[in-house]
């Protein structure tokens, strides 16, 4: 069955949609916490610390190089059947681990994992383009990142809690994988192609936001990825302690996303002004003068401005994609943002290393982002035609 694409779509298709994303949390953080566990169950293998990391990383990469495919698929051969087989092979890949008894096939069961989350995020993500639109639109995808960031607090949680039991069984919550493929076929239809000319990709015109989602995307993973390291050095290292910091900066992320919400008159470049300001300040906040309130400061405030700039970025790719681009300009998305994932900490680690410490590397991306608010008042002062809203 088709549904017109008129921007009608259902609260439950959009709320289905948006719950997938926590499908894409859970790659990559249910198994942080048990990392070292993993790694000492292989005591034979001497790369066991190594694979286990690669283990953790792998999926985003994945997904960085195949998702322009995925999105070139999700165009070609309809969204829903990319969604339903790419769930099959999250549901498959995800809980493999908890049978395997080698490292090198955990590590390959991973790029399965990538794989799949290639699909399924592009072709949800295109499908809230697809179903929804305007202001509609903009809300989804804001609720869309707002999902993901609780979920990325609550499954963090979830994976320490359930890692005390040995570090297979927080693979089982990949089963969680299976409640949401009846969900798809139940909900969703596939949208009707709109019948217009042929039109060639606008990569002119999506491309300068590639490269701003990839920068945010970067800056997005350095709060929740060196909070734990910050904290330790500074002798707050307590899981308790980690735990409760990292709840704070995930539930800043949505509120960024409402702010973005109550300001959607703003363009584009005056989101980002008010977005790399927040970002700029709040790593400084970040590292601060080593007392712990400051440091929460730095979390909240940077959380809020990448709350804006997601949303932002993505509403305006959305705006400048036709229906049959739509995938592939979603793929492109996807790769920037898992992009920025991969390459987040191995920044921070080649700039601490550079610059002798974490405090002096998070000081230099906070450089960075003031230097991409500059660029955003600048472009804010210069007149630009709307987007068309498809």
């Amino acid at each position: 069955m088709t549904q017109t694409q008129t921007g009608d779509g259902t609260t439950a298709q959009g709320l289905l949609l948006c719950l997938l994303s926590t499908l894409s949390v859970a790659a990559a953080l249910l198994i942080a916490p048990i990392l070292p566990a993993i790694a000492a169950a292989f005591p034979d293998d001497p790369m066991a610390q190594t694979k286990s990391i690669l283990a953790l990383a792998v999926p985003a990469l994945v997904v960085a190089i195949t998702a322009p495919i995925a999105g070139w698929i999700t165009d070609k051969a309809g969204r829903k059947g990319v969604l339903l087989l790419s769930l099959v092979l999250y549901l498959a890949c995800g809980l493999a681990p908890f049978f395997l008894n080698n490292l090198d096939h955990i590590i390959l069961s991973r790029v399965g994992v990538g794989l799949a989350e290639s699909g399924f995020m592009t072709a949800s993500t295109t499908l809230l383009g697809d179903y929804f639109k305007g202001a509609r639109r903009e809300n989804w995808l804001v609720v869309q990142t707002g999902t993901a960031s609780v979920a990325a607090v609550v499954l963090t949680a979830i994976g320490g809690v359930l890692g005390e039991y040995g570090w297979r069984v927080p693979f089982m919550v990949y089963g969680l994988g299976l409640l949401f493929i009846p969900l798809v076929m139940l909900l969703i239809r596939e949208p009707k192609h709109e019948a217009a000319e042929k039109t060639r990709f606008p990569l002119g015109k999506v491309f300068p936001l590639y490269v701003i989602g990839l920068f945010a995307a970067t800056l997005f993973f350095l709060v929740p990825i060196q909070t734990p390291f910050l904290l330790t050095e500074r002798g707050l290292g307590s899981p308790q302690v980690i735990g409760l910091t990292s709840a704070i900066g995930g539930i800043a992320v949505p509120v960024g996303g409402l702010i973005f919400k109550l300001t959607a008159r703003l363009r584009l470049s005056q989101h980002l002004l008010l977005a790399f300001v927040m970002i700029a300040g709040g790593l400084f906040l970040f590292v601060g003068d080593g007392s712990y309130p400051v440091t929460c400061a730095g979390i909240v405030i940077t959380g809020l401005g990448c709350g804006i700039t997601l949303p932002a970025v993505l509403t305006a790719i959305m705006a400048r994609l036709d229906f049959a681009q739509r995938g592939a300009g979603t793929g492109g998305w996807q790769t920037a943002f898992f992009l920025g994932n991969f390459i987040s900490p191995v920044l921070v680690l080649g700039l601490t290393a550079q610059l002798n410490g974490l405090g002096t590397a998070m000081h230099a991306l906070g450089a960075a982002a003031g230097a991409a608010a500059v660029l955003s008042l600048i472009a804010a002062l210069l007149p630009r035609p709307a987007a068309k809203t498809v």
